[in-house]
């Protein structure tokens, strides 16, 4: 009897019209008022069996959570009804059903500064490609700011009699005034959403005169929100972000004294700063940064495959200590940057990268500091934290798959609207989407859906599963292309997330162009599901 139970109930589960039955009775509407988007989710829908997320199930929960959330979205709130276009509005929208929060994590912002991730430019005053064609201009400041963009760095030469530039050496582009770049990072460096503090990285071959007038350019633009170092304290940890809110740090690379003797005795080689210095400019720089040298840049590279005792220590030494990396130098156009997962891994906080070059690692870099309303600042997972030099986490040694993230990509739309003048001229475009994983090695993974021919709206309805041994160092990118036969494939859209972020259920996840700007209406339709 209970056998004969059980297999009625899983008949009347796979039943067709299930979901399309459901929606009818709980929304307003008729099926040919609604957007023709709906309707084919609804149709996809129907066809998954009732598992956890999925068919019917999915279904009860998006009316759940559409129903909880009325009150909270103002174009809802004064509604008596909801009708089947409310509930399209709803499920396609990027800012009510996003992929991962938007808020800020303040209560966990009181750690020390070295506890977090910081998102840092390289350059950044840059507008052009690495050699040629390269212009200086404040502008690629202002929009990293507005990015999130947390440490801007700077390099001074004497310009003139008396003056300061900034531009870098053995380059003779028009330089920019220094005054300029201070004023806009003043005006643009804080918003109530963005109220942690700005690191200015200025690298300068300067002499004294010349850095105490820095020092009083700094002084006057930024007054009481410069963070000065007590002289007669020897801080153990650095402040907290929360605690450093609207607040600009001044540092300068490289380290002008030896503040890590510990690193040093252990083997790992620094890059000090020799020469004179002015000793207001010196006051003035309250943060201080090391870069690698020696084993610990080796350590930071891809070409290490087991770990060696400087990996340990450079563990250890990000716990209470402040890394910055920068690109390799390999010739003399081009700087490859660190791969940013292998300093991730080690801790290190600070991974210069340039915005101008680099697009595929710069979409990992922005995909990184999505996390936490894209505050500029990430906590490290614990076990980067608390690891000691005795049982130190190290991700490519016995890994163990903790979770396994599934997803699946219903459907797509916004194309037509925002890469019409690239793709589909002559046809519609044969769309198709690759998603990977970054993360640690094992983590690592790379899928492509099938090619859907001639479809301003492609549907795909394809699901893929990523096992995952460090969930919380892991990046999902999903980047969409116009596949070509004879060309190379049309770049059309990507996003990257990160994964400890996700929000469980159907989201629409939103695309961005390749500089990392937020497409108008280009959105992929995702089921995201752990297990």
């Amino acid at each position: 009897m209970v056998n004969l139970r059980k297999k009625f109930e899983m008949k009347q589960a796979n039943q067709p019209g299930r979901v399309p039955n459901y929606f009818r009775n709980q929304y307003h509407g008729y099926d040919e008022d609604m957007p023709n988007l709906l309707p084919t989710f609804i149709k996809l829908l129907d066809t998954e069996k009732d598992e956890d997320g999925a068919g019917l199930n999915a279904a009860e929960q998006i009316d759940r959570e559409l129903k909880s959330r009325k009150y909270d979205i103002l174009k809802f709130r004064n509604l008596t009804i909801l009708e089947l276009r409310h509930l399209n509005e709803f499920l396609f929208s990027t800012e009510l059903n996003p992929p991962i929060s938007d808020q800020v994590r303040r209560h966990d912002m009181d750690a020390p500064l070295s506890h977090y991730f910081i998102h840092t430019s390289l350059k950044s005053y840059f507008t052009g490609n690495n050699v040629f064609g390269r212009l200086y201009s404040i502008e690629p400041i202002i929009d990293a700011l507005k990015q999130g963009v947390r440490v801007v760095e700077l390099d001074l030469l004497p310009f003139g009699k008396d003056g300061i530039c900034v531009r870098p050496k053995w380059n003779f582009e028009k330089p920019l005034e220094l005054q300029e770049c201070l004023d806009a990072i003043k005006e643009h460096a804080f918003t109530p959403t963005r109220s942690y503090p700005v690191i200015i990285t200025i690298k300068d071959s300067l002499k004294p005169d010349l850095q105490s007038k820095v020092t009083q350019m700094i002084d006057q633009t930024f007054g009481d929100m410069v963070y000065h170092e007590d002289p007669q304290q020897s801080l153990e940890e650095f402040p907290s972000p929360a605690e450093l809110q609207n607040k600009i740090l001044i540092s300068r690379r490289p380290p002008t004294k030896l503040l890590y003797a510990k690193a040093v005795e252990n083997g790992v080689e620094l890059e000090i700063q020799e020469g004179s210095t002015d000793k207001n400019y010196q006051s003035v720089v309250g943060f201080h940064a090391v870069e690698p040298r020696g084993m610990l840049q080796k350590a930071l590279t891809d070409d290490v495959q087991q770990p060696g005792w400087y990996e340990r220590d450079v563990i250890s030494f990000t716990q209470n200590k402040f890394l910055r990396t920068r690109p390799k130098k390999r010739n003399l156009l081009s700087n490859p940057p660190y791969k940013p997962q292998r300093a991730w891994m080690h801790g290190a906080q600070m991974i210069a990268l340039s915005r101008q070059d680099d697009k595929e690692k710069l979409w990992l870099m922005q995909g990184m500091f999505r996390a936490n309303g894209g505050c500029g600042y990430v906590k490290k997972p614990n076990f980067l934290l608390n690891a000691g030099s005795s049982g130190v986490f190290y991700p490519t040694r016995n890994p163990v798959v903790v979770k396994t993230l599934n997803v699946k990509i219903y459907m797509g739309d916004g194309w037509i609207v925002d890469f019409k003048k690239r793709i589909g001229r002559l046809s519609k475009p044969d769309l198709y989407v690759r998603i990977s994983i970054a993360g640690v090695p094992h983590d690592e993974k790379i899928m492509n859906t099938t090619v859907k021919n001639n479809e301003w709206k492609p549907t795909w309805g394809e699901e893929f599963t990523f096992p995952l041994t460090y969930p919380d160092l892991a990046l999902i990118s999903f980047e969409v292309y116009d596949y070509e036969i004879s060309t190379p494939d049309e770049f059309c859209g990507q996003t990257c997330l990160p994964v400890s972020e996700l929000i469980q259920g159907i989201r629409a996840v939103p695309l961005y162009d390749e500089r990392g700007k937020a497409c108008r209406s280009t959105m992929l339709l995702t089921r995201f599901k752990w297990s």
